[in-house]
Protein backbone atom coordinates (compact mmCIF):
# COMPACT_ATOMS: atom_id res chain seq x y z
CA UNK A 1 0.00 0.00 0.00
CA UNK A 2 1.30 3.29 -1.01
CA UNK A 3 1.27 5.97 1.24
CA UNK A 4 -0.50 9.27 0.48
CA UNK A 5 0.37 12.72 0.42
CA UNK A 6 -1.78 15.27 0.45
CA UNK A 7 -4.49 12.55 -1.23
CA UNK A 8 -1.94 11.44 -4.17
CA UNK A 9 0.34 8.77 -4.09
CA UNK A 10 3.59 9.47 -2.57
CA UNK A 11 6.46 10.11 -5.79
CA UNK A 12 9.04 7.55 -5.96
CA UNK A 13 12.46 8.25 -6.29
CA UNK A 14 13.67 10.38 -9.60
CA UNK A 15 14.79 9.05 -12.56
CA UNK A 16 18.41 9.90 -13.12
CA UNK A 17 19.24 10.72 -17.04
CA UNK A 18 22.72 9.69 -16.49
CA UNK A 19 24.45 6.22 -16.02
CA UNK A 20 28.02 6.00 -14.70
CA UNK A 21 29.97 2.86 -15.02
CA UNK A 22 33.40 1.53 -15.84
CA UNK A 23 33.54 -1.11 -18.79
CA UNK A 24 36.87 -3.33 -18.52
CA UNK A 25 37.96 -5.62 -21.70
CA UNK A 26 38.73 -9.46 -20.71
CA UNK A 27 40.41 -11.83 -22.69
CA UNK A 28 38.97 -14.67 -21.25
CA UNK A 29 36.24 -16.08 -19.33
CA UNK A 30 38.77 -16.89 -16.71
CA UNK A 31 39.68 -13.75 -16.09
CA UNK A 32 36.29 -12.49 -16.19
CA UNK A 33 35.11 -14.52 -13.58
CA UNK A 34 38.23 -13.70 -11.38
CA UNK A 35 36.92 -10.03 -11.76
CA UNK A 36 33.57 -11.16 -10.61
CA UNK A 37 34.81 -12.56 -7.72
CA UNK A 38 36.68 -9.79 -6.85
CA UNK A 39 33.78 -7.39 -7.22
CA UNK A 40 31.72 -9.60 -5.49
CA UNK A 41 34.22 -9.85 -2.37
CA UNK A 42 34.18 -5.86 -2.21
CA UNK A 43 30.30 -5.91 -2.37
CA UNK A 44 29.34 -4.92 -5.41
CA UNK A 45 25.89 -5.85 -6.31
CA UNK A 46 25.24 -8.32 -9.09
CA UNK A 47 22.23 -6.51 -10.44
CA UNK A 48 25.02 -3.50 -11.35
CA UNK A 49 27.11 -6.27 -13.62
CA UNK A 50 25.92 -6.70 -17.08
CA UNK A 51 27.72 -7.97 -20.55
CA UNK A 52 27.25 -5.59 -23.42
CA UNK A 53 26.83 -7.48 -26.85
CA UNK A 54 29.80 -6.10 -29.43
CA UNK A 55 29.44 -2.71 -29.14
CA UNK A 56 30.31 -1.48 -25.24
CA UNK A 57 30.03 1.90 -25.51
CA UNK A 58 27.03 2.28 -27.14
CA UNK A 59 25.04 -0.86 -27.04
CA UNK A 60 23.72 -1.70 -23.73
CA UNK A 61 23.47 -0.37 -19.98
CA UNK A 62 23.00 -2.54 -16.57
CA UNK A 63 19.19 -2.03 -17.54
CA UNK A 64 18.94 -2.36 -21.14
CA UNK A 65 20.30 -5.04 -24.04
CA UNK A 66 22.99 -7.10 -21.63
CA UNK A 67 23.68 -10.32 -20.44
CA UNK A 68 23.46 -11.41 -16.88
CA UNK A 69 26.76 -12.51 -16.17
CA UNK A 70 27.24 -15.56 -14.18
CA UNK A 71 29.69 -17.76 -12.29
CA UNK A 72 30.28 -20.79 -11.62
CA UNK A 73 29.12 -20.15 -8.43
CA UNK A 74 25.59 -19.24 -9.36
CA UNK A 75 25.88 -22.49 -11.45
CA UNK A 76 26.38 -24.91 -8.88
CA UNK A 77 23.90 -23.05 -6.77
CA UNK A 78 21.26 -23.49 -9.60
CA UNK A 79 21.90 -26.85 -10.15
CA UNK A 80 21.64 -28.19 -6.09
CA UNK A 81 18.69 -26.27 -5.72
CA UNK A 82 16.91 -27.84 -8.77
CA UNK A 83 18.60 -31.24 -7.91
CA UNK A 84 17.78 -30.93 -3.96
CA UNK A 85 13.98 -30.00 -4.36
CA UNK A 86 13.38 -32.80 -6.97
CA UNK A 87 14.67 -35.42 -4.66
CA UNK A 88 12.64 -33.78 -1.85
CA UNK A 89 9.54 -34.06 -4.15
CA UNK A 90 10.25 -37.66 -4.78
CA UNK A 91 11.30 -38.78 -1.07
CA UNK A 92 8.05 -37.22 -0.01
CA UNK A 93 6.05 -39.13 -2.29
CA UNK A 94 8.05 -42.04 -1.36
CA UNK A 95 7.79 -41.55 2.31
CA UNK A 96 3.65 -41.24 1.82
CA UNK A 97 3.42 -44.28 -0.01
CA UNK A 98 5.23 -46.60 2.16
CA UNK A 99 3.70 -45.14 4.77
CA UNK A 100 0.10 -45.70 3.16
CA UNK A 101 1.32 -48.90 2.49
CA UNK A 102 2.38 -50.07 5.80
CA UNK A 103 6.13 -51.19 4.22
CA UNK A 104 4.71 -53.25 1.60
CA UNK A 105 6.29 -50.39 -1.10
CA UNK A 106 9.66 -50.18 0.10
CA UNK A 107 10.86 -52.32 -2.40
CA UNK A 108 9.54 -49.74 -5.49
CA UNK A 109 10.56 -47.17 -3.19
CA UNK A 110 14.19 -48.06 -3.65
CA UNK A 111 13.91 -48.69 -6.99
CA UNK A 112 12.56 -44.93 -7.55
CA UNK A 113 15.36 -43.81 -5.98
CA UNK A 114 17.64 -45.49 -7.73
CA UNK A 115 15.71 -43.78 -11.13
CA UNK A 116 15.75 -40.25 -9.10
CA UNK A 117 19.58 -40.70 -8.75
CA UNK A 118 19.90 -41.62 -12.96
CA UNK A 119 18.06 -38.36 -13.33
CA UNK A 120 20.29 -35.84 -11.33
CA UNK A 121 22.80 -37.07 -12.45
CA UNK A 122 22.16 -36.66 -16.26
CA UNK A 123 20.53 -33.07 -14.96
CA UNK A 124 24.25 -32.62 -13.48
CA UNK A 125 25.82 -33.47 -16.59
CA UNK A 126 23.28 -31.02 -19.24
CA UNK A 127 24.38 -28.39 -16.91
CA UNK A 128 27.77 -28.93 -17.77
CA UNK A 129 27.38 -29.31 -20.90
CA UNK A 130 25.29 -25.70 -21.05
CA UNK A 131 28.03 -23.97 -18.84
CA UNK A 132 30.93 -25.30 -21.28
CA UNK A 133 29.22 -23.68 -24.25
CA UNK A 134 28.95 -20.50 -22.53
CA UNK A 135 32.41 -20.77 -21.57
CA UNK A 136 33.55 -20.95 -25.07
CA UNK A 137 31.03 -18.52 -26.32
CA UNK A 138 33.29 -16.32 -24.04
CA UNK A 139 36.18 -17.18 -24.76
CA UNK A 140 35.98 -16.71 -28.33
CA UNK A 141 34.51 -12.78 -27.54
CA UNK A 142 37.70 -12.73 -25.58
CA UNK A 143 39.79 -13.72 -28.46
CA UNK A 144 37.97 -10.83 -30.53
CA UNK A 145 38.42 -8.22 -28.27
CA UNK A 146 34.82 -8.13 -27.09
CA UNK A 147 34.70 -9.84 -23.97
CA UNK A 148 33.49 -6.39 -22.11
CA UNK A 149 31.92 -6.22 -18.49
CA UNK A 150 30.08 -3.34 -17.27
CA UNK A 151 29.42 -2.21 -13.57
CA UNK A 152 27.41 0.31 -12.82
CA UNK A 153 29.00 3.16 -10.16
CA UNK A 154 27.88 5.45 -8.04
CA UNK A 155 30.53 7.61 -6.58
CA UNK A 156 34.17 8.56 -8.15
CA UNK A 157 35.50 6.51 -5.19
CA UNK A 158 33.57 3.08 -6.18
CA UNK A 159 34.33 3.88 -10.18
CA UNK A 160 38.01 3.99 -9.05
CA UNK A 161 37.84 0.76 -7.51
CA UNK A 162 35.60 -1.03 -9.80
CA UNK A 163 38.69 -0.39 -12.29
CA UNK A 164 41.32 -1.39 -9.82
CA UNK A 165 39.75 -4.60 -9.43
CA UNK A 166 39.37 -5.19 -13.12
CA UNK A 167 42.85 -4.15 -13.80
CA UNK A 168 43.82 -7.08 -10.92
CA UNK A 169 41.70 -9.54 -12.56
CA UNK A 170 43.49 -8.97 -15.93
CA UNK A 171 41.13 -6.37 -17.83
CA UNK A 172 42.72 -4.25 -20.72
CA UNK A 173 40.82 -0.90 -21.39
CA UNK A 174 39.23 -0.43 -18.27
CA UNK A 175 37.25 3.06 -18.55
CA UNK A 176 34.32 5.13 -16.75
CA UNK A 177 31.48 5.55 -18.99
CA UNK A 178 29.10 8.00 -18.89
CA UNK A 179 25.56 7.25 -20.71
CA UNK A 180 23.45 9.51 -21.02
CA UNK A 181 20.87 7.24 -23.17
CA UNK A 182 17.90 6.81 -20.06
CA UNK A 183 16.79 10.34 -21.05
CA UNK A 184 13.75 7.92 -23.31
CA UNK A 185 11.97 7.04 -19.83
CA UNK A 186 11.76 10.84 -18.60
CA UNK A 187 8.20 11.97 -18.47
CA UNK A 188 7.14 8.13 -17.97
CA UNK A 189 4.47 7.48 -15.17
CA UNK A 190 2.97 4.59 -13.75
CA UNK A 191 -0.95 6.23 -15.10
CA UNK A 192 1.53 6.35 -18.68
CA UNK A 193 2.09 2.61 -18.38
CA UNK A 194 -1.26 1.00 -17.36
CA UNK A 195 -3.63 4.06 -19.17
CA UNK A 196 -5.15 5.28 -15.64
Amino acid sequence: MSETVGGGAKPGPALKDTVHEVQGRFPNDAALQDALGRLTLAGYDRADFSLPEEQPSTASTPNEGADNPTDQTDKAQLRTMGTGMAGFAGAAAIGGATIATGGAAAVAAAAAAAVGLGAAALAEGVGRAADQATIDERNRRGLAGTLVLAVRTRSPEQADEVTRLMREAGASDVSPVTRTDQVLTRGVSAASWTGA
